[in-house]
């Protein structure tokens, strides 16, 4: 790095401090593809220490609420027409609207910033899709899931990534040690150092499956605080959404990673498990006729292009009927 150019020189460039000369010198350090995330990683210091503009909200909002309840002269017909097509505003109707704009204003800059900083991988239903990742680990995604990576760059002391739906991870280990860490909506995060893992994150719960190397799941239990649990290969840990987890030895990791080859791999699933397979990977809602059918199990490896490959392959595992109706599947027992 150019030793002329420091943090302090870039933050008196941003505050428009920098000279001629100096500003020539950051212009050339910026060339540099080496130096564009700490760049940016200054820039976002920068921005947060020196806000171009602060709100004051309860200014406004108290100027506001006095405008709309002051007395004005109005046009009396007019008036008369708005009170007769309205109902009559009220101090409370007033204040929660303004409260509502303002809640309104700041998740949109949150939205935008989120945007601006991070990028969205996303598969559709009944999609699979491979990411590449800058510092060689790979992600593939199952169906109806999302990856979001920053946009310019991990930081230098933790890759960071952010998962919705499932996916499998292979991460590519660092000279540096530096941790991989996959963050979750479900409050579960899962830290490695160099592996191969299932992370599956979805409404109904958290479950990650290791194939090699090693990982922790940490994850808030109610009472607890943060609790941590660690992995060894051909573990699989089930984190449910009252914070409990469950750790067990399988005999097959890959077979939870097998959607990736579109092959569904079940061993003993109840036909009502898999309704949330078709539900979570394909968008299709299925309903079965009775509790006897419902509990009705599938095991085997079955290899299925699509939903209605699968769906027929089930169907005839069972031996049970198939019956659309609009966008459901209604699932029942075949006549006698």
């Amino acid at each position: 790095m150019n030793q002329l150019v420091n943090k302090q020189l870039i933050f008196d460039s941003f505050a428009g401090k920098a000279t001629t000369l100096q500003r020539k010198l950051i212009d050339e350090w910026c060339e540099d593809p080496r130096h564009e995330e700490l760049f940016y990683e200054w820039l976002e210091e920068w921005e947060q220490s020196h806000l171009q503009y602060v709100a004051d909200q309860q200014s406004a909002l108290t100027s506001y609420t006095n405008f709309l309840t002051s007395d004005r002269p109005t046009d009396v017909q007019a008036g008369e027409a708005i009170r007769m097509a309205l109902p009559t505003p009220t101090r409370r109707n007033w204040l929660l609207w303004a409260v509502a704009a303002s809640v309104a204003i700041m998740v949109g800059s949150f939205t935008f910033r989120q945007q601006l900083l991070n990028k969205n991988y996303e598969t559709a239903y009944g999609q699979t899709r491979v990411v590449q990742l800058e510092d060689g680990s790979q992600v593939t995604l199952n169906a109806n899931s999302t990856l979001r990576v920053p946009r310019f760059g991990f930081g230098r002391e933790t890759r960071q990534v952010w998962l919705d739906g499932e996916a499998l991870f292979s991460v590519t280990h660092m000279a540096n040690n530096q941790r991989f860490v996959v963050k979750t909506d479900n409050g579960a995060d899962v830290v490695v150092l160099g592996t191969e893992f299932t992370l599956y994150a979805r409404p109904r719960g958290t479950q990650v499956v290791l194939q090699r190397g090693k990982v922790e799941l940490h994850y808030q239990q109610a009472g607890q605080g943060e609790q941590q649990v660690t992995l060894k290969p051909g573990d699989l840990v089930n984190l449910k959404r009252n914070g409990v987890a469950r750790l067990k030895p399988i005999p097959q990791p890959a077979n939870y990673a097998a959607w990736r080859d579109h092959r569904y791999v079940f061993e003993e699933t109840s036909l009502k498990e898999i309704t949330y397979l078709f539900q979570e990977n394909f968008g299709m809602s299925l309903e079965i006729s009775d509790p006897e059918t419902a509990a009705l199990t599938l095991s085997g490896a079955y290899p299925a292009q699509s939903a209605d490959d699968l769906l027929s392959i089930i169907a005839e595992a069972l031996n049970i009927r198939i019956t659309r109706q609009g966008d459901k599947v209604l699932l029942a027992p075949q006549p006698i």
